[in-house]
């Protein structure tokens, strides 16, 4: 068993765990921990400190092969093939905030960056898919997918369960303002929006 420590929702922005500044609430972690006895002991796998000043959003692990394990953290995605003992930067993109692997072609990831805080600009939010493992990617909210071309926030992920191709992703901007729910039935290819609202949404699997 992994699990990601910290989850600052601004890079390097969570100040005093941010009580009334929703943008610099959180926490810095230290990396990705790991288990092999149901959590008697843990030791770290993703080796970070708290004055890294670095989150992680997400691990996933292969449904396929146990020993590749993907993880979305303030730095970007990482990836180990050998159960966590080493990781590499896939996707060099700040704040990864969720992941998702298709279970029937586990070649086939995606994975969506954004900030809930402009004081490190962020020229790469968007959604992101890789079908040869991480390998290489290419970004969905392109100007003609559907997707909006840019937005200021997070953006959550989910999968149907019955066919991996459709996919959800709940998009909004910073600062309490929800942009929609957003489907493709297609893997990405084309988006619809089928809720917006100015409240603040999520998804949830």
């Amino acid at each position: 068993m992994y699990i990601g420590t910290g989850e600052n929702y601004g890079y390097q922005f969570s100040i005093n765990n941010g009580v009334n500044v929703r943008v610099t609430r959180g926490m810095y972690g230290i990396g990705i921990l790991k288990t092999t006895n149901g959590g008697t002991t843990w030791t770290k796998s993703l080796d970070w400190s708290y004055n890294n000043q670095r989150g992680v959003w997400d691990v996933m692990i292969n449904p396929k092969n146990p020993n590749v394990i993907y993880a979305a953290t303030s730095e970007g995605v990482y990836k180990s093939t050998n159960a966590g003992g080493s990781w590499n930067n896939i996707l060099n993109y700040l704040m990864a905030m969720d992941l998702l692997i298709n279970p029937v072609d586990t070649n086939i990831i995606y994975a969506s960056i954004g900030n809930l805080s402009n004081n490190v600009p962020n020229s790469n939010v968007g959604l992101y898919k890789s079908t040869n493992s991480g390998a290489s990617w290419t970004k969905l909210n392109n100007g003609t997918s559907g997707l909006p071309n840019t937005w200021t926030g997070k953006t959550s992920l989910d999968m149907f369960r019955g066919n991996p191709d459709v996919i959800i992703a709940s998009v909004a901007n910073d600062i309490n303002s929800y942009i929609g729910l957003y489907r493709t039935t297609n893997a990405g290819l084309n988006w619809t929006v089928g809720y917006a609202s100015s409240s603040w949404q999520g998804v949830q699997g």
